[in-house]
């Protein structure tokens, strides 16, 4: 299942790359020469300072190598990333729903059980996303959950946004209001 991806959320998701880049090699006290040389030369400092504000475009291979150089993982920045971002849904109510998963592994609510062993399985089989710290669910996933959860695919999507969704806020477990933003609005 396709979302369109509005410019804005588009933009915000790499501000928040290059924010964790920033952030992780100054928790690190790093400069940027001293992480532009654990590059082995592949990137520049004056490159790695461009991408650190955002001037310059990242590719999926510079993120990794400057990723590595910090000791990050590339799929735990891309996570926190993505927690940060608002799904904004498209008219039909069809955006997929983001999740922490530890919140849905530590969650004693009943109605999460089957959302519990559904990751597991999920993770058993190693799909893509399923590792990270969150999980994104798309219509067809929510359906498949509603179905388990006994619910319909809208409760199913107000539960897990409320229990163990990402709030507007980026804060994990707090309510989400209930009415969604339009798309394009």
């Amino acid at each position: 299942m396709t979302q369109a991806v509005d410019e804005k959320s588009k933009e915000m998701f790499a501000d928040a790359v290059c924010q964790l880049l920033r952030e992780s090699r100054r928790r690190q006290k790093l400069t940027q020469a001293q992480v532009a040389a654990r590059t082995g030369g592949l990137i520049s400092k004056a490159a790695l300072a461009n991408y650190e504000t955002g001037h310059r475009s990242l590719r999926v291979d510079v993120l990794w190598v400057i990723a590595r150089a910090l000791g990050e993982s590339m799929g735990s920045l891309i996570a926190t990333a993505e927690r940060g971002i608002v799904h904004r849904p498209d008219r039909a109510g069809t955006a997929p729903v983001t999740i922490d998963l530890a919140i849905v592994r530590a969650s004693t609510d009943d109605r999460l059980a089957p959302v519990r062993r559904w990751v597991e399985l999920k993770q058993d089989t190693n799909t893509a996303g399923a590792s990270a710290g969150v999980m994104v669910l798309d219509q067809g996933a929510l359906n498949a959950l509603s179905s388990l959860m006994g619910v319909t695919p809208a409760e199913c999507r107000v539960i897990l946004r409320s229990v163990a969704g990402r709030p507007l806020d980026g804060a994990p477990g707090a309510p989400i209001p209930a009415q969604e933003v339009p798309f394009g609005a």
